[in-house]
């Protein structure tokens, strides 16, 4: 009777210790619960806290200037430069300077080139030469050039630039003291000298600076008026000293540049050194055709025995068809004729005596018509040819043509290759030649040239650095 009545008993007290338990569970994790829920209030406190902070990390950014650029940047990549610098035929991609620096609002650069070739002609006369020649399309060269931007569209350059012969080393240009009025027999910087200013309104250079007629080549026919252009054979004017030059800005497709040159050399107190050189271009730019005017006219020393101003004008227009382009150019000049007294071989010369005033040549105008056109084969191979003639409108013996073909191959961005034929053919006056960017160091003179027929044929490179 007592045994079941203590299992009876210890039913119950399992009951009630079962129903312990689950109060005590359900405590529990009421407390869990609690825990929980207080966990996630602090982290929701935490993400609200990083983003706030975030939000005002973001504001200071937005706030605080950029970031300056690096102080010096050596060798940027390179870009095509303007057409003054080099010319557009023959330069199908950038090419790598030697060395160029850039830092915040300022620029320095070396560059320069070497161009060499070797030159067959044979004259009708009977005559042949072979040589190896300097500057086919561009004299060789190294220049220094920088620029510095004031802000609010004002600043400042300066190039120099000296010429020299890459077959034997010796410079380009070395006037001879006691006739130029110079101190020395050579330049430092034969080819450019000048400093300038940039504004809004356009620049202004002062100093010893290439003609505009020299500077527009590349507008003229496809040698950039160089080796193979009848142009120029006849010759071209190219640098003065004393220069002071007004570049405007390009409005609506017009742009216009005049100098005048005030002379150089050492004695100042004779005319010779005193005289005036005026120069003019202006030209249109609309889409694919150019249209321009560059010239100048120079005069002689007070009391000259041919006192007559020497005048080089030249009008060209050409026509960009996508594939190439197409040249017309014409010009009237008495810088000619046998007027061969100071480097470049022109009346109008580079040196400080401009002009003599002493030859007879200055009363003969002369009329170059030429027409000209290249076609690109591919991105780095052009093809081109020309033909033109010279008028002598005192005597037609003194009458000249010629023509040219050739080929330029941009092998690399630094290398361009090129190839040559062409011909002049002078009437029983006329004493024209073949003629680079460099004047010949072995060429014809006397019988073998007046009157004859000059063919030559011509393989070089031209590197630029």
């Amino acid at each position: 009777m007592n045994r079941p009545s203590l299992f009876r008993m210890n039913a119950v007290a399992a009951a009630l210790a079962s129903s312990a338990l689950i109060l005590a569970s359900g405590a529990a994790r009421a407390d869990q619960l609690s825990d929980l829920q207080a966990a996630l209030q602090k982290l929701q406190a935490q993400v609200a806290d990083l983003q706030a902070q975030r939000a005002a990390d973001a504001q200071k950014a937005a706030a605080a200037p950029a970031a300056a650029a690096p102080a010096l940047v050596v060798n940027p990549p390179p870009a095509i430069p303007a057409v003054t610098d080099i010319g557009t035929a023959s330069q199908l991609v950038p090419v790598p300077r030697l060395l160029q620096l850039r830092t915040n609002g300022g620029s320095f650069m070396v560059y320069g080139s070497i161009d060499e070739y070797l030159n067959h002609m044979s004259s009708s006369g009977g005559v042949k030469i072979n040589s190896l020649q300097d500057g086919a399309i561009m004299r060789s060269r190294l220049g220094f050039t920088g620029s510095k931007d004031f802000g609010s569209g004002y600043g400042g350059g300066f190039t120099l630039e000296t010429g020299l012969n890459a077959t034997n080393g010796t410079q380009a240009d070395q006037p001879n003291a006691a006739t130029t009025g110079l101190t020395t027999s050579g330049r430092l910087f034969d080819r450019q000298a000048w400093a300038g200013v940039t504004t809004p309104y356009g620049e202004v250079r002062v100093g010893r600076q290439n003609s505009e007629p020299f500077l527009g080549g590349n507008y003229v026919d496809y040698t950039e008026r160089t080796l193979g252009s009848v142009v120029n054979s006849f010759g071209v004017p190219s640098r003065y000293d004393g220069d002071i030059a007004y570049i405007s800005p390009r409005i609506g497709g017009v742009q216009m540049a005049a100098h005048y040159a005030l002379g150089g050399g050492g004695n100042q107190g004779k005319s010779a050194y005193n005289q005036g050189v005026y120069q003019l271009r202006v030209d249109y730019i609309g889409g694919p055709a150019h249209v321009g005017y560059q010239g100048l006219v120079a005069h002689a020393p007070s009391g000259s025995a041919h006192g007559n101003d020497v005048f080089y004008h030249n009008a060209y227009v050409n026509y960009d068809y996508g594939q190439g382009t197409i040249y017309a150019t014409y010009v009237r000049s008495n810088n000619g004729g046998g007027a061969l007294n100071n480097t470049g071989g022109n009346e109008v010369g580079n040196l400080p005596t401009v002009v003599s005033g002493t030859n007879a040549t200055v009363s003969t105008a002369y009329d170059v018509y030429q027409v000209s056109a290249d076609y690109r084969l591919t991105p780095t191979l052009r093809l081109g040819g020309l033909y033109g003639k010279i008028k002598d409108n005192q005597a037609s013996s003194g009458d000249a043509s010629g023509w040219s073909v050739g080929a330029y191959w941009q092998v690399f961005s630094n290398l361009t290759l090129y190839s040559l034929i062409d011909s002049i053919d002078n009437n029983s006056t006329a004493a024209f030649s073949l003629a680079g960017s460099a004047a010949l160091t072995k060429n014809f003179s006397g019988t073998n040239l007046t009157g004859q027929r000059i063919n030559g044929v011509q393989v070089g490179g031209l590197f630029r650095f």
